[in-house]
């Protein structure tokens, strides 16, 4: 299942660039969502690119059917794969659900307008179960919807601790 989200910052590109590259903001962003047991597994940096993989602890509180709930354990282990190419400002978000057959790429995208700076994220979320895998993904995209509006809130209101 696929799903665009668009986010509109009062900061440029390199200001954001700067922050999404900081493990400190992972750190920090992450335990402010609620999720524990946070680790930096790897980080990679150069002059062009950055990627760094977080693994995360967080509860499963997904409206999950009785005929799927089975497959969704109540705390799940995240590991999420952050990189950027410094020079275009683009990259990419992977999550794997540790035991749970479920991948989530994001493509991203932030570009400087007149006075701020837009990131684009399209979504792309799989689940690899059969016969119920098509209703599993649209209740972790609209849960993954949610979650995301409460990141976005918590990464605006860090972002001028981080300039």
């Amino acid at each position: 299942m696929k799903y665009s989200e668009r986010i509109e910052y009062t900061n440029s590109t390199q200001e954001l660039l700067n922050i999404f590259t900081n493990p400190d903001f992972f750190r920090a962003k992450y335990a402010a969502t609620g999720a524990r047991d946070i680790e930096i597994l790897d980080m990679q940096v150069t002059p062009e690119r950055f990627m760094i993989k977080v693994s995360r602890k967080v509860p499963s509180d997904v409206p999950i059917p009785s005929f799927a709930k089975s497959f969704v354990p109540q705390d799940i282990t995240l590991i999420q794969t952050d990189s950027w190419d410094l020079r275009t400002a683009t990259g990419t978000l992977d999550i794997q659900f540790v035991g749970i057959p479920v991948k989530v790429r994001c493509d991203l995208k932030l570009v400087d307008a007149v006075a701020n700076a837009i990131e684009d994220l399209d979504f792309d979320i799989r689940v690899n179960v059969p016969l119920i895998g098509g209703k599993l993904e649209k209740l972790l995209a609209d849960d993954l919807k949610v979650k995301f509006a409460r990141d976005t809130e918590i990464t605006l209101g860090m972002i001028p601790s981080y300039l």
